[in-house]
This record gives C-alpha cells, sequence and structure tokens, in this order.
C-alpha cells in the first residue's frame, strides 16, 4: 500500500512539473494577478491546455470545457468552502487571495474547492500536494481530466461517469447541468475556431 502512495505522489507531482509552473512561493504579474474570465468569460474554451488534458486522458475538450462552465464560470481563482454538502464560494478573488485563502482553509483542515474545475483538497491530501498548485488553470485542467478519466473508467463513457465528476449523490442533475452547457458553450466554440482557421 505505501509503494502505490509514493507511485500515485510521483504521479502528481510530474502531473505539476508538466504544466510547467511553480505556483508557491512566485512572484505574480499584473496580468496574472487578476481573473481572466472576468475579461472574457470563455477564455478557457478551445485553450491548449484544455486539448492537452483531453488527449492525455482521452477525454473530450467539450466535456472539460462544459464542467469547467458549470463548475466555476471559468474562473480559475474560484475557491468554495464545503458545509453540509454545499459549495459556499468565496468570492472573485485576486490569484494573491486565492492563495491565501487556500492555504488557511488547507490550514484549517477544511473542505474545498479550488480552481476553475473545482478540484476537491481531498485530491491534495490523497497525493501529498498543497492545494494551492490547483489555482493554476493547466494543473486544475489536468486533474479535472484525471478524475473525470477515473470515473469513464468506472462508469464507461456515460453521462453517469460525468455525473460521478465532482462526487454528488445528484448525478441526474448535475450530469444535466454539464449537458446544457455543452449547449451553452457550442456557439462560442464555433466562433473560436472560426477565427482560428
Amino acid at each position: 500500500m505505501a509503494r502505490g502512495r509514493k507511485v500515485t505522489s510521483w504521479i502528481a507531482g510530474f502531473m505539476v512539473l508538466l504544466s510547467g509552473v511553480h505556483v508557491v512561493g512566485t512572484r505574480v504579474t499584473h496580468a496574472e494577478e487578476i481573473s481572466p474570465h472576468l475579461q472574457d468569460p470563455y477564455w478557457y474554451v478551445n485553450h491548449s491546455c484544455v486539448a492537452e488534458a483531453g488527449r492525455r486522458y482521452v477525454l473530450s475538450p467539450r466535456i472539460l470545457e462544459a464542467l469547467v462552465y458549470v463548475e466555476a464560470k471559468g474562473n480559475p481563482y474560484a475557491v468554495s468552502v464545503n458545509i453540509d454538502g454545499k459549495g459556499h464560494s468565496q468570492g472573485i478573488l485576486s490569484l494573491t487571495d486565492a492563495r491565501r485563502v487556500v492555504s488557511k482553509l488547507w490550514a484549517e483542515g477544511k473542505n474545498f474547492d479550488v480552481g476553475m474545475a473545482q478540484i476537491n483538497s481531498q485530491h491534495a491530501k490523497t497525493y501529498g500536494l498543497h492545494p494551492v498548485v490547483f489555482l493554476d488553470p493547466c494543473v486544475n485542467l489536468y486533474w479535472a481530466a484525471f478524475i473525470l478519466r477515473q470515473q469513464v473508467n468506472r462508469f464507461h463513457e456515460t453521462w453517469e461517469a460525468v455525473g460521478h465528476y465532482n462526487g454528488s449523490r445528484h448525478v441526474k442533475e448535475y450530469s444535466w447541468k454539464v449537458f446544457n452547457a455543452l449547449h451553452v458553450l457550442e456557439p462560442v466554440v464555433h466562433d473560436r475556431q472560426r477565427v482560428t482557421r
């Protein structure tokens, strides 16, 4: 069992390294400080990290984008504290504030979700990471894809797998939210694909 945990910790660390980020203790530029979703609510649509996460875990980038839409509307600095099965947003935060809030919640042993795909702090605990790494959009997307891939392996390529992504007991309700998000994002995807051609 200890060997398996070492291997998964190594994989988790490797995922962070692949994204090329150093989140803890780094200086932040003014542009990075403000969440990109405030200027462009769909900034993550057709983003290279979405495509890479989809390729790496053999998942549709569109499903990952829909998860991001449902979970945090594209806000990479979103933080929600889970109380009685419900997430309580900590508001719109700068990157610096989000790091501070995440570190505080982590030190207090709270259960919380981080970033654009709302990765739960339990994943950080399980894999020996500090959850502030989930504030990096690419790291967050890779983790979202990793978590969704686990559900797809368990439930196959079904809406039930998607419904189990966030650990909710309301699997069908969550699946419908993601399904509806696909339709909301469809014109955005087409517009952005047309612009890049």
